[in-house]
């Protein structure tokens, strides 16, 4: 696994995850025929031209930028792990494929666990709550670092909401047991990112 530290949101952090496919296109990679064609024809066309960066400036998304360290820092204390800043980790096996974690932990030298943060709504953090576990919304998200690298062991996901002062926070770890179908997928993603290289090539030679 490769670790490239960068500030995630910048320009050269954009670039590097441009064409590729990240964490959050993951379920779209492992779905049916027709949405893995449509998130093929996103990526090739991705590669074939300039990054275009969208500034998305809703009340939720600049809130969760804002909010999302203060969240980190509380999983820190909640959970004793100290939790570190990295730009995106990329597969050996599959270098098209990363994904940009919102924390790491390392046992030496070596990526072992990490984790997701979500800072939703109040009504979706009550969701999160009663129902516990990993929202289904979430699940390829969390499972990426599994299929990314064999050194990883486990997995923190985690959903906050500074503004519940009863339950400000939803922990729930995962470890590669939770993921039965790792191999599986990882095959899944390999024959697509495969698929995407041939079809991007025929295109260009």
């Amino acid at each position: 696994m490769i670790k490239v530290d960068i500030e995630q949101g910048t320009h050269e952090w954009h670039v590097l995850r441009h064409g590729k496919l990240t964490g959050t296109t993951l379920k779209s990679a492992l779905g049916s025929a027709k949405v893995q064609e449509s998130l093929l024809y996103k990526l090739i066309a991705d590669r074939m031209t300039e990054p275009q960066i969208y500034e998305i400036n809703s009340q939720a998304v600049t809130r969760g930028q804002e909010i999302e360290p203060i969240a980190r820092k509380a999983v820190i204390a909640h959970t004793g792990i100290e939790f570190t800043e990295t730009g995106m980790l990329i597969s050996d096996e599959i270098p098209s494929f990363g994904f940009s974690p919102d924390g790491i932990f390392e046992e030496n030298g070596k990526v072992v666990g990490g984790l997701e943060i979500k800072c939703p709504d109040s009504k979706k953090h009550v969701e999160y709550l009663i129902n516990g576990g990993i929202p289904k919304e979430y699940i390829e998200q969390v499972k990426a670092p599994f299929l990314v690298s064999d050194d990883i062991e486990w997995w923190v996901f985690a959903s906050f909401d500074d503004r519940n002062y009863e339950r400000p926070l939803h922990i729930h770890k995962v470890g590669r047991s939770d993921f039965p179908t790792i191999e599986q997928d990882r095959k899944t993603v390999a024959d697509f990112m495969a698929k995407v290289e041939a079809e991007h090539t025929n295109l260009t030679f």
